[in-house]
C-alpha cells in the first residue's frame, strides 16, 4: 500500500532524519540508504522493516548529519596512504607523467579513508531506530487512512454486484416463459398436432433445473456477505484474493445458465466489477 512517513532526532553529537514511503505492490521489497558507517546493520533493519511494513515497494532513507568536526571527518589510514604516494613517486619518474595527476586519485585507492570506528556505538543505533520507528508510525496511519478509503471502495464494489444479481429476478421468469414458447412452437413447426401434456412438462422441468440460478445466487450473496465482514479484520488480502475466486466462479455459472440478453448484460457488469475488486484487492495488506 502506499504510505509516506517521516521523523526527525536531534542530539548533542548529530541530527538523525529518516524518510520512509512506498507503493503498491503484491510483495514486499525494501531499498535501504543509510550511512556507509551504519551499514553493517542494513540486515538487521531490514529484518524490523520485514515486520512492520509487510507489503509494497518500500523506500528507507536515513541521514545523519554530525555537527562535532572530528565525528563527519573520516580517518586517514597514512601508512597505506604513504606506501601509495611513494609508489607513485617512483611511476612518475618512470612514466614521465606528473605528479600531481597521479595524486588526484589517491583518495580512490581502497582502505585510504576508513570508516570511524567510534561511530559504532549501539546507543546511536538505538536512537536511529527509535527514530526509524517514529517514521514507520506517521507511515502507518498514512496507509490506515487510505486502507479506510480502500476499504469503503471494495465494500460498494461488492454491493454492487449484489444489486446486479437481484436486477436479474424479473427477467427469469421472462426467461422461463420464452423457453416453454420455443418449445411448442418447434413442436407445431414439426406437425405435431396433438401433444403430450405430461411429457411435455417433463421436458420443460428439465431446461428450467438446466436454466435454474437459485444456488448460485445464494452461494453469491454468501461470498459477497463474507468478503464485506473480511473486510473489516486485518492483514485480509490473500483471504479476500481467495473469496474474490469463489465470486468469480458463480458469477461465471450465472453467465452460462442466464440464456437472456440483459440477463447476461447484468453478468458482464458483474465480471466488471469483479476484476476492479481484483486490482484493487492486490494493494490491500
Amino acid at each position: 500500500m502506499t504510505g509516506f512517513g517521516q521523523a526527525e532526532l536531534e542530539t548533542e553529537r548529530f541530527t538523525i532524519k529518516v524518510d520512509m514511503k512506498s507503493l503498491n505492490s503484491k510483495f514486499l521489497e525494501l531499498n535501504v540508504r543509510m550511512p556507509r558507517n551504519w551499514q553493517h546493520k542494513e540486515l538487521e533493519l531490514r529484518r524490523e522493516l520485514g515486520k512492520w511494513i509487510e507489503r509494497g515497494t518500500a523506500q528507507i532513507n536515513i541521514q545523519l548529519s554530525y555537527k562535532l568536526v572530528e565525528d563527519r571527518i573520516t580517518p586517514l589510514n597514512k601508512d597505506l596512504a604513504l606506501y601509495y604516494l611513494n609508489e607513485v613517486k617512483q611511476l612518475s619518474q618512470e612514466s614521465g607523467w606528473t605528479e600531481t595527476s597521479l595524486l588526484n586519485n589517491i583518495f580512490m585507492v581502497p582502505n585510504i579513508l576508513q570508516v570511524n570506528e567510534e561511530a559504532h556505538n549501539e546507543e546511536d543505533w538505538k536512537l536511529i531506530m527509535q527514530t526509524v520507528r517514529n517514521a514507520y508510525e506517521q507511515f502507518d496511519v498514512f496507509r490506515l487512512t487510505e486502507g479506510k478509503v480502500l476499504g469503503n471502495e471494495l465494500s460498494k464494489m461488492a454491493a454492487s454486484i449484489l444489486q446486479k444479481m437481484i436486477s436479474l429476478a424479473p427477467f427469469e421468469e421472462e426467461r422461463l416463459q420464452t423457453v416453454k414458447d420455443r418449445i411448442q412452437r418447434d413442436l407445431a413447426s414439426l406437425g405435431q398436432e396433438k401433444v403430450d401434456n405430461n411429457r411435455f412438462e417433463q421436458e420443460l422441468i428439465y431446461y428450467i433445473e438446466k436454466l435454474d440460478i437459485s444456488e448460485e445466487k445464494v452461494r453469491l450473496k454468501q461470498h459477497c456477505d463474507f468478503f464485506e465482514e473480511t473486510i473489516q479484520a486485518a492483514s485480509t488480502g490473500k483471504k479476500l484474493n481467495f473469496i474474490g475466486q469463489e465470486m468469480g466462479r458463480e458469477i461465471n455459472t450465472i453467465g452460462s445458465k442466464s440464456n437472456h440478453h440483459l440477463m447476461q448484460r447484468a453478468v458482464v457488469e458483474m465480471k466488471d466489477e469483479l476484476e476492479k475488486i481484483k486490482e484493487q484487492i492486490n494493494n490491500v495488506l
